[in-house]
């Protein structure tokens, strides 16, 4: 194992209130300073914990860089931070308290790895979750806004890779199966970076066996986060309320048809894509043109703010990334029976619908200059 010294650094942050945080991430430095390696099974099938008598491990430059190179895959693309919470005190969050024991003291972090394990068994009940390899590593030079900030990553394994064998004898040469931990991309991952401890750590969290519409073991019960009310907060939330109050709200409250309401589609996503900033005001007076859809609108972001316990405000700098990940809230596709599919991409007034009598169906009408 590399012995690197880790370096504290504080960082000066933007109001995550109204301007993006600037998420530059560089890995090229990045070293595992330790590694704790247990096992957690799946809690229904009663599979139970290893926790071995020695969990760190000692790795060679190869399996460093390897491993390195898995477990840092999951962030790179990342620009959504998190902290840790608890609905009454961040003191009474176990994986904040592991997290920061750690950074305190970095001899700590088999006995964290052991605390830290045990804990997820207790949430690790979805048969989604598979019996796998449980990570704790330390790392150092992870660069964060040109500042190198150490960090602790927390993964579990939940699918293996099968892989090929060639066992070679001056006989002949045999071919097994085996069964090993993937280099892509960890399913469950969190990086915990050691700055903003009073708030609860600036975190990045991955879970990608958990449906949108699911509690999540891996990020609300076992780390225990909530996202980071910055632009990237409010860009996705703007989003996905903006096509919520045109699919469900507008088109019965104001008797849209389809056609209307892709309209309306097409417009809000051009908006954040043309523009760098979001003014509620501006959004609500470029998108729909009457008075009383407009009214109707920031009472629906009002009603939205207080469901979704999302405190919105009303102006910041649109993210770009969270617009791209949030982009088929904007789908602007009508499907007709099985037979058509009309994708509308803009001009409201090139299309038409109607309802022939004679063959007793509705019909559209599209005008084009050109077929391709």
């Amino acid at each position: 194992m590399r012995n690197l010294k880790i370096q504290n650094s504080k960082l000066d942050y933007l109001c995550t209130s109204s301007i993006e945080y600037l998420n530059m991430l560089d890995f090229s430095q990045t070293a595992i300073l330790k590694l704790a390696i247990t096992w957690s099974g799946n809690k229904d099938r009663n599979e139970g914990t290893v926790i071995p008598k020695r969990t760190l491990v000692t790795l060679s430059d190869y399996a460093h860089e390897t491993l390195t190179t898995a477990l840092i895959k999951p962030f790179e693309k990342s620009e959504e931070f998190f902290y840790f919470h608890h609905d009454e005190d961040l003191s009474h969050n176990p994986a904040f308290q592991s997290c920061m024991q750690i950074f305190e003291n970095p001899e700590t972090l088999s006995e964290q790895a052991a605390t830290l394990t045990q804990r997820f068994y207790e949430f690790s009940s979805s048969p989604k979750i598979a019996g796998g390899e449980f990570f704790v590593a330390l790392f150092d030079a992870i660069m964060l806004q040109d500042e190198a900030v150490p960090a602790i990553g927390i993964f579990k394994i939940v699918h293996k890779d099968q892989y090929l064998r060639v066992e070679r004898s001056t006989e002949q040469f045999a071919l097994n199966v085996g069964e090993g931990i993937g280099t892509g991309k960890l399913a469950l991952a969190a990086l915990i970076f050691g700055v903003d401890e009073a708030e609860g750590y600036r975190i990045l969290a991955t879970d990608t066996i958990t449906k949108k519409d699911e509690v999540s073991a891996w990020m609300l019960q076992f780390l225990g986060v909530k996202p980071i009310e910055d632009n990237y907060f409010n860009t996705r939330h703007y989003v996905s309320m903006a096509g919520g109050f045109i699919n469900d709200k507008a088109g019965i409250k104001f008797g849209l048809d389809k056609t209307d309401k892709i309209d309306l589609l097409n417009r809000s996503s051009a908006y954040f894509k043309d523009n760098d900033i979001f003014d509620v005001n501006d959004f609500a007076n470029a998108i729909f043109p009457e008075a009383e859809h407009q009214e109707a609108f920031k009472t629906y972001r009002d009603e939205y703010v207080e469901e979704a316990a999302a405190p919105l405000v009303d102006q910041f700098d649109i993210s770009k990334q969270a617009l791209r990940k949030s982009a088929k809230v904007f789908k602007s596709v009508i499907k007709l029976d099985t037979n058509f599919d009309i994708y509308v991409h803009g001009r409201r007034d090139l299309i038409e619908r109607g309802f022939d009598e004679e063959k007793g169906k509705p019909f559209y009408k599209i005008y084009y200059d050109q077929e391709e």
